[in-house]
């Protein structure tokens, strides 16, 4: 079970890193949120350039939010975790961090609306 949760992992990460390097190659840094919560899941994503922050668009790129969606799904029901949030950061290096939250359904938003920086929000 465990190997099957890191593999899901590897997935959604390589396939987070495979599109923002095809978005922005010169990113800095990247985020992707997931939120799971009975039978509704949302998602959204940015990225940061040195001079700026993106937001991914979700019409534009909605093979990727459908694929990262169904993994997310996969993983926290083999996580057996619902609610659940997961916030994916990757960095210029590659480097990334997932972080799991199973309380806070408000924690890391991701917005540019309401004097929101595009970056996630604690």
């Amino acid at each position: 079970m465990k190997n099957r949760q890191t593999d899901l992992i590897t997935k959604l990460t390589k396939r987070f890193i495979d599109e923002i390097q095809e978005l922005e190659p010169a990113f800095v840094q990247a985020f992707f949120r997931f939120h799971s919560e009975e039978r509704m899941y949302e998602s959204c994503s940015s990225y940061m350039t040195v001079s700026d922050v993106y937001i991914v668009s979700a019409l534009m790129q909605d093979e990727f939010f459908d694929e990262m969606n169904n993994i997310c799904l996969e993983l926290l029901t083999e996580m057996d975790k619902n609610p659940a949030l997961l916030l994916l950061t990757i960095d210029k290096d590659l480097d990334y961090e997932i972080k799991f939250e199973y309380e806070d359904m408000e924690k890391w938003r991701i917005s540019l609306a309401n004097s929101g920086t595009g970056t996630p929000t604690e």
